[in-house]
């Protein structure tokens, strides 16, 4: 603003994310003005007293300025003051602007030449969608929508090649009101919408323009001069840039994204020009600027080119989700401070004419109207003789006669007194001016004395002033930490009152709380144990129940058995081997399927082709009277007898005493289940190497040659399976060597119920079957074992049962 006064230019504007401020710093409210409403304060407290008259100055449409007649703006002015007669605005303000009667101002003033006279204009207008539009002009009807719509407006560039607004509407104000108040017209036709970061997001650029005139007074300090050319024009661009949007974040769709694009391609495009001006500052290049990217960059293209100062202000907003955007905002704001841009200095034409013309004017002015109000005439006065003359009037010199003679001594005589009175004139002028000398000298002595004690008393009283400063801010202080002080004591001992309270509240209900516990402890604990007594009544009921229950059971089991024992002693021999022989068969088939056979293991067709017979059913050791061979049917409980066929074991699991040079890879689990059966599976004995986990440089290894995988399932019925599958590991044409399963064992263990108790439908189904199911049953039960394998879990329990009996 100070330089606005000097007839200097200046550009400020705010910059920042969507929603971080920038307009509120703009304008402000009513109660804290923001920076427009301020720069309007300072400028009209400045100029107030030496103001032009209303339409003395005049704009020519061109970016410049008229001076016209006095006469000529009074008239304009009886224009205007009917025109507000007539639409009623001189006696009633528009509604719906703002109630300035309860603004606070701002007081600060700025110093100016009073030798000039200043005329404020201002211009409202926005660049919305890259089109510039004037804010303070009427809209007209558009003809294709009826609507009334306001026309773009155009750039222009004067003959001192400064870029403006062609046809833009200039306000001239004369007090801070009037200026606020075309601000207020302007603001309801800018564009502005709602979207999902901000109520009231800006959808243009908006400029409010500040151009003030300086005309200088004339010679005589009591009118302003009538030539354009001695005029100064100075401007300050106050600039609110719309926000940087995200779609991502906005949400914006249709127009509003239409918006936020253009918004963004020109703030882009401001950051390419300042970049750009960095380079060539850096680089020494001349690369082109290119600020007619945007109407934007391109309206104050001379203010990058040095004709005025550029200020920024950046806004921030600190919500988390605005993080990244702000980094990138304070970066562009880094780079700005690093470009400098070469400004003429302006210099203010010297017109040559006394300074200080108006003040003298105007004391002038006052001294004679406080004379005249003394009565005295000055124009009646005559004039006073000066005090120092040479002689009186010169003798005549007319000669009368041929033969006068008194002319010429009377001359003479005149001559030389005149000269003796010169001479005394000027000795008496000599002796005044050495007094007069003495005098200013001892009148210098005595000043510089003077200010000598003056400067001394000032800086005494500048200290003492400074002190007494220091002391007030200390006391201040002290006031305002004393205030606050008491007002925490005050805040503690309410909060005090009401935690002591609190507590008081809260013993009480502890205590409650403590009597209910313990009355509902001795509650519960009676009725923990009633309840505990009854169960355990209960459950010694059942199983007194469950006891006789079982007894009853087994008793009958046993009449069973031995009714059964009796039924089957007494039968055909026989009948009986024939039936065991094809229910060994059965049984056979049904356990070589079982036990030999894997669905997780596919075998080949060659190996199913080498596969050995199974060997004959032998007779059951657990009824000597039951044999396979009908001859040998009839011989003694006693003898003893051979089985036809010797016992074999499989062909596969055959090894030579020279296999002992094989080396086992064991496969094993890290933890296992321990195994408490008789059979088991044996460790292996030869060289092998057991891990939990196969790598690579296992099976690399060329000394192993065998694998053996060892896995432990849970069947269905709860129990336990182990199986060793065995292999061969053997080289690729590769290079690499892979495993060949070959074998599988597999042991089970079984519980000698089944795991089932039969139920009672069960056995009264089984009374009504056949004698010759029941008695195959039987032996099925009671065991079969088969010629050349172990013996099975049915035989195991059968000989447990009869030992049992």
């Amino acid at each position: 603003v100070q330089d606005l006064v000097k007839g200097e230019n200046g550009l400020l504007f705010t910059y920042g994310v969507t929603g971080s401020g920038k307009t509120h710093t703009m304008q402000g409210s009513l109660e804290d003005g923001g920076i427009m409403n301020r720069v309007i304060d300072v400028v009209f407290n400045s100029i107030k007293e030496v103001q032009t008259r209303k339409f003395r100055v005049v704009p020519d449409r061109l970016n410049g300025f008229e001076i016209v007649s006095d006469a000529e703006a009074a008239q304009c002015r009886q224009t205007e003051m009917i025109n507000n007669m007539k639409n009623g605005k001189s006696r009633k303000a528009n509604s719906s602007n703002p109630d300035l009667s309860g603004r606070i101002i701002e007081d600060h003033k700025l110093s100016i030449d009073e030798d000039y006279q200043y005329a404020m204009f201002i211009s409202y207008v926005e660049v919305y969608n890259n089109y510039i539009y004037d804010l303070l002009d009427n809209p007209e009807k558009d003809i294709v929508t009826g609507k009334p719509k306001l026309l773009s407006k155009a750039l222009r560039e004067d003959s001192y090649r400064n870029m403006f607004v062609g046809g833009v509407t200039e306000v001239e104000c004369k007090t801070p009101e009037e200026a606020l108040q075309a601000y207020f017209k302007g603001q309801k036709q800018r564009k502005v919408a709602q979207t999902v970061l901000n109520l009231q997001s800006s959808r243009s650029h908006s400029i409010f323009n500040i151009r003030l005139a300086s005309i200088p007074y004339d010679h005589l300090g009591e009118d302003i001069m009538t030539d354009p050319s001695v005029m100064t024009i100075s401007q300050l661009a106050l600039v609110d840039l719309a926000g940087s949007e995200k779609t991502s974040r906005t949400g914006n769709v249709g127009e509003r994204l239409q918006e936020a694009s253009k918004i963004n391609q020109s703030l882009m495009t401001l950051r390419s020009c300042i970049e750009i001006l960095r380079e060539n500052q850096q680089t020494g290049g001349n690369k082109m600027v290119p600020f007619r990217d945007s109407r934007l960059t391109h309206l104050f293209r001379n203010y990058f080119e040095g004709e005025g100062k550029v200020k920024m202000i950046v806004c921030v907003n600190p919500r988390v989700g605005d993080f990244d955007e702000n980094v990138n905002v304070m970066k562009f704001a880094e780079l700005t401070q690093e470009v400098e841009i070469e400004r003429p200095q302006v210099v203010r034409f010297d017109l040559g004419m006394t300074p200080g013309r108006r003040r003298g004017n105007q004391l002038y002015r006052e001294a004679m109207k406080r004379v005249e109000s003394e009565g005295v005439n000055i124009q009646d006065e005559e004039e006073k003789p000066l005090l120092y003359i040479l002689s009186n009037e010169w003798p005549s010199l007319e000669l009368t006669q041929c033969d006068e003679e008194d002319t010429l001594p009377n001359l003479i005589s005149f001559l030389k007194k005149r000269l003796e009175t010169r001479r005394t004139l000027l000795q008496d002028s000599e002796e005044n001016h050495a007094k007069f000398r003495s005098l200013l000298v001892k009148q210098e002595e005595e000043l510089i004395l003077l200010r000598s004690q003056n400067a001394t008393l000032t800086s005494q009283i500048e200290a003492e002033r400074r002190k007494s400063a220091t002391l007030e801010k200390r006391l201040s202080n002290a006031e305002t930490a004393n205030k606050s002080l008491n007002e925490k004591v005050v805040t503690l001992k309410d909060t005090k009152v009401l935690l002591e309270n609190d507590l008081d509240e809260m013993e009480l209900l502890l205590n409650a709380e403590q009597k209910d516990k313990i009355r509902a402890k001795q509650k519960y604990r009676q009725k923990y144990i009633s309840a505990k007594e009854k169960l355990e009544h209960e459950h010694h009921r059942i199983n007194h129940m469950k006891s006789l229950k079982e007894r009853e059971n087994k008793e009958k089991m046993k009449e069973k058995l031995e009714e059964l024992n009796q039924m089957v002693l007494g039968s055909n021999y026989v009948e009986e081997n024939q039936e065991n022989v094809e229910n060994g068969a059965r049984v056979a088939s049904a356990r070589a399927k079982f036990t030999v056979s894997d669905p997780d293991l596919t075998v080949g067709q060659d190996r199913l082709s080498r596969r050995r017979s199974r060997s004959p059913l032998k007779a059951s050791s657990s009824d000597p009277r039951l044999s396979l061979n009908p001859n040998t049917a009839a011989a003694a409980p006693g003898s003893a007898r051979k089985p036809s066929v010797p016992a074999v074991s499989n062909a596969r699991h055959r090894r030579s005493r020279s296999a002992g040079a094989d080396t086992w890879l064991e496969h094993r689990p890290l933890h296992t289940v321990p195994l408490d059966t008789i059979l088991q599976p044996s460790p292996l004995k030869q060289r092998r190497k057991s891990v939990g986990k196969i790598e690579e440089k296992d099976l690399i290894n060329s000394k192993v040659n065998k694998y053996l995988l060892t896995t432990q399932n849970q069947l269905d019925d709860g129990e336990m399976e182990t199986r060793l599958y065995k292999g061969n590991v053997i080289p690729t044409s590769s290079g690499g060597r892979q495993v060949v399963l070959n074998d599988v064992e597999v042991l089970h263990q079984e519980s000698p119920d089944g795991g089932k108790a039969s139920s009672p439908k069960k056995r009264s189904f089984e009374e009504y079957r056949g004698i010759s199911d029941r008695i195959a049953d039987l032996q099925v039960r009671c065991g079969q074992a088969i010629e050349g394998n172990p013996l099975t879990p049915a035989l195991t329990r059968s000989k447990a049962k009869r030992s049992r009996i």
